[in-house]
C-alpha cells in the first residue's frame, strides 16, 4: 500500500491511466463507427434518418458501450503500460531497486478498482437513461414508418385455453413490467369451433399476479347488458409473469441504484427476477472484474524485455481476458435457467481473473 502512494507508484498509476486512455479512446472510435454505420444500414434504410439524427443514437448508447467494453479496455490499456515501462527498461531499473512483482499489480488493480466504482455509480444510472431514450427515439423514428411495434400503439397480450381466448390491450405498461394501465380485456368463447365475442373489460390497472390478473376501476360490457362496475376484480391466467417481465422491461434500461428496488417489488409480487438479479450482482462485481482485468495486464506483461517471448505473453493476457468474458457469458447462462445462484454466476469469473493474475505472479517471481 505504501509503494501504490509513493512517487515511483503515482508514476505507474500514471502510466497506467494513460495506457487505459488511449486503449479507450481507440476501441470506442471504432465501435462507435461501427454503430453510426449499423444504425443507418437497419434504421435509415426503412425511415428518413438522417447522419445527424443517426449519429445522436448512436451517442444515446455511448455509455452503455463503455461499461460494456471497459473490462477489455482495462486489460489492453493496463498491458500496453507496463509493455511500455518494460520496453523503456523502466521496470529492469525499479526491479532493481528493490521493487517486487507484487507490488506491480496494486497500482493497475487500484485503477481498476476506482475506475469500477466511478462506472458502477454514475456511468451505469447515465447509461440506463440514455438507452433508455435510444429505444424510444428510434420506436419514434420506426413510428413514422407506420411499425406495429410503435409505442403509440400500445401493446397487445393473448391468453387462452381450449374453450377460449382473451385479448388484452394495454396503452401503457407499468415500471415493474407485470402492470398494464389504461387496458382492454375482449373475451371470446369457443362455440361450434368459432371464437365468438362474449364481454368486454375496461381496466384501469391490472397487475399479474401468479395464476390471476388482479384488476383495478373494471367497467364490464356485454352484448344487449347494461355496464356494470367493480372495483376490483380477479380473472385466471396461465402467463408468465416472469417472461412478461422480461419482454417489457428491459435491463439494461434500470441503472444500478433502481435495481434492488425492482428485485424487491417483483419478488414481493411472486416472481422471480433472475435476470435482473444477476444484473445487480455483476454490476457489484463489476469493480473486482476490473481490478482482475488490469491484474492480468500487468501479470502477463512483467516478463523482462531482454529475455523476449514478450508477445506471446500479450497474447496470452488477451486469450484469458477473452476466456474470462465468456466463461462469465456461460455462467450468467446457467444462472438465468436457475442451475447456479446469480452471485455466484457473477463473482466466479472476477474470482478466477484475480486468482490467475496472483499464480502468473508467484510463477515468475518465486518460480
Amino acid at each position: 500500500m505504501a509503494f501504490m502512494f509513493s512517487r515511483l507508484g503515482r508514476y505507474v498509476i500514471a502510466a497506467v491511466l494513460g495506457g487505459i486512455l488511449v486503449a479507450l479512446i481507440a476501441v470506442l472510435v471504432s465501435i462507435l463507427l461501427i454503430d453510426f454505420v449499423e444504425e443507418m444500414r437497419t434504421v435509415g434504410a426503412r425511415t428518413d434518418l438522417g447522419p445527424l439524427e443517426a449519429a445522436r443514437l448512436t451517442l444515446l448508447k455511448t455509455p452503455m458501450l463503455i461499461e460494456q467494453t471497459l473490462p477489455f479496455v482495462v486489460l489492453a490499456g493496463s498491458m500496453m503500460a507496463i509493455i511500455g515501462l518494460n520496453r523503456r527498461s523502466e521496470l529492469i531499473a525499479m526491479r532493481a531497486s528493490g521493487v517486487s512483482a507484487w507490488r506491480f499489480l496494486t497500482p493497475p488493480a487500484f485503477v481498476g478498482v476506482i475506475l469500477g466504482i466511478i462506472t458502477v455509480t454514475l456511468l451505469n444510472p447515465l447509461g440506463a437513461s440514455f438507452y433508455q431514450q435510444f429505444q424510444t427515439n428510434r420506436d419514434l423514428a420506426l413510428a413514422d414508418l407506420g411499425q406495429d411495434s410503435a409505442p403509440q400503439h400500445g401493446v397487445w397480450i393473448r391468453q387462452g385455453d381450449p374453450t377460449g381466448q382473451v385479448v388484452i390491450h394495454a396503452d401503457r405498461v407499468g415500471a415493474s413490467g407485470a402492470q398494464l394501465l389504461d387496458a382492454t380485456f375482449m373475451f371470446f368463447e369457443m362455440h361450434d369451433n368459432t371464437l365468438r365475442f362474449t364481454r368486454r373489460m375496461q381496466v384501469g390497472q391490472a397487475e399479474l399476479r401468479p395464476g390471476f390478473w388482479q384488476l383495478t376501476n373494471v367497467v364490464e360490457a356485454s352484448p344487449g347488458q347494461a355496464p356494470t362496475r367493480e372495483a376490483h376484480l380477479a380473472i385466471p391466467t396461465a402467463l408468465d409473469a416472469t417472461e412478461l417481465i422480461d419482454r417489457f422491461v428491459n435491463p439494461a434500461t434500470l441503472s444500478f441504484w433502481s435495481l434492488p428496488a425492482f428485485i424487491h417489488d417483483a419478488r414481493q409480487a411472486g416472481f422471480a427476477p433472475t435476470r435482473y438479479e444477476l444484473k445487480f450482482q455483476a454490476l457489484l462485481a463489476y469493480p473486482m472484474l476490473l481490478a482482475a482485468m488490469a491484474g492480468l495486464g500487468a501479470a502477463f506483461s512483467l516478463q523482462l524485455y531482454r529475455l523476449g517471448h514478450l508477445a506471446q505473453w500479450g497474447a496470452a493476457g488477451a486469450g484469458i481476458g477473452l476466456f474470462l468474458f465468456f466463461y462469465g457469458q456461460l455462467a450468467g447462462a446457467f444462472a438465468i435457467t436457475e442451475t447456479v445462484p446469480a452471485s455466484v454466476a457473477a463473482w466466479s469469473a472476477p474470482a478466477a481473473g484475480i486468482f490467475i493474475a496472483l499464480a502468473l505472479v508467484a510463477f515468475l517471481e518465486d518460480g
